[in-house]
């Protein structure tokens, strides 16, 4: 029973993640849309889950999970999986320096936020954060399972003429996955790091295409019961990637080749 509520949230997890759960792209610019201005994206896309395993002649079980220990010999093999992606976005200029959005599909719920670190004005780079949340809750009279993603991603974008965008995320997130019920209750937290590339074409005035690519890698995690003690979580030897085009629709940010003139006051 120890360990019962621990594997349980693991397989949570992990299901969670592999089926798409979890959007590890941005599908956005760095630099912010302008006070006021709305942007609506549509973002189909593959995401994918890799593992490296080593085969070896034993087998574990769920029952051994205490005993498990790294195996050097044998083989090494890669598995991977694939699957459709698409997500809806709703973003919003509150300021010059801060957007607000929402984006809905295969990463359930999420609220997206954007804070602009340099100037508005800069013709040439744009840094910000964009914290990011995401989850759901399903519950029942006898059994609860909660889910969440916390994401907070640098975005570095590089202008070009034209308006377009060269885009680096590096991104750091948190999961957690929670488990309840009427005789115990158990959760599982991992620690991601990750980034994306991506180029955010401008096509119009109220038009841009963004291909993208990420990726993230579970570094460390944390298995909590109920009726145990914490357990360290490590050596996942595995990932999840993703290719993602945007089709993103709104007039953003005016475009800017040259940085203004200071006033003159003679």
């Amino acid at each position: 029973m120890r360990m019962q509520w621990g594997i349980t949230a693991a397989a949570l997890l992990m299901g969670l993640l592999g089926t798409g759960c979890v959007s590890i792209s941005h599908v956005q610019t760095a630099d912010t849309l302008g006070q006021g201005k709305f942007q609506f994206a549509v973002e189909p896309g593959i995401q994918g889950v890799g593992i490296l395993s080593e085969d070896d002649a034993g087998s574990s079980s769920a029952a051994d999970f205490d005993d498990i220990d790294d195996i050097d010999d044998g083989d090494s093999t890669f598995d991977a999986a694939t699957y459709p992606h698409l997500d809806l976005a709703l973003r919003y200029g509150v300021t010059d320096r801060i957007d607000l959005g929402v984006r809905f599909g295969f990463s359930l719920a999420e609220l997206q936020t954007k804070f602009l670190l340099t100037s508005p004005d800069n013709p040439d780079l744009a840094i910000s954060l964009a914290p990011s949340i995401s989850g759901v809750y399903l519950g029942s009279d006898e059994d609860d399972v909660g889910y969440t993603n916390l994401a907070l991603p640098l975005l570095i974008g590089f202008k070009t003429d034209g308006g377009s965008e060269f885009v680096l995320g590096p991104r750091v997130s948190g999961a957690r996955v929670s488990v309840g019920g009427d005789n115990a209750n158990g959760s599982v937290n991992v620690l991601s790091v990750g980034g994306s590339i991506g180029y955010a074409l401008r096509i119009g005035s109220g038009f841009r295409l963004m291909p993208e690519v990420a990726f993230s890698v579970p570094v460390v995690g944390s298995v909590n019961t109920s009726d145990s003690d914490s357990e360290v979580l490590s050596g996942f030897d595995g990932g999840f990637f993703q290719v993602k085009l945007g089709f993103l629709f709104g007039e953003g940010r005016p475009i800017r080749r040259a940085a203004p003139s200071e006033a003159s006051f003679e």
